[in-house]
């Protein structure tokens, strides 16, 4: 697994853009801003396919615990006519456009893990039952360095 923005930067690399592994919340941001930025990835979801890749989509799904945007990643395969998939990654992240803390500069917060082939879900950040956010700090630093491979 070459992580889940591999896919993506090797076709962005052919459209100049350059990516280096310590810098990943940048490349994520550079990402969505080739395809319009934040806002619109709020009603349009972005796929690309690059065989022999898996596919990779990443969306925007509402709102993280903490209130602030999420964007799901998640390489996708077919199993049975379903996709599945391998794996997906949720983030929270600022919705600011510019500044150290904007979603396009600025570190993303992991939140959750899904890996649909192992039954696998994690959760870094969630809301508690007593409506309090919950954060697992070494599953966070943990995906943080997952996302970063």
């Amino acid at each position: 697994m070459h992580g889940l923005f591999f896919t993506l930067a090797l076709a962005l690399r052919r459209r100049g853009f350059f990516f280096w592994r310590d810098r990943a919340h940048e490349n994520r941001g550079q990402i969505i801003a080739a395809y319009g930025g934040l806002e619109r990835l709020r009603g349009n979801y972005i796929r690309l396919e690059n065989p022999p890749y898996m596919r990779l989509v990443v969306e925007y799904i509402g709102q993280g615990p903490r209130g602030l945007p999420a964007i799901a990643a998640a390489h996708y395969y077919e199993q049975n006519g379903d996709a599945v998939r391998d794996p997906e990654m949720v983030f929270e992240v600022n919705p600011d456009e510019k500044g150290l803390a904007s979603w396009k500069d600025g570190e993303w917060c992991p939140v959750s893990f899904r890996q649909d082939s192992l039954d696998v879900y994690q959760e870094a950040v969630f809301v508690c039952d007593a409506k309090q956010v919950a954060i697992c700090p070494k599953l966070v630093v943990r995906l943080k360095e997952f996302a970063r491979e």
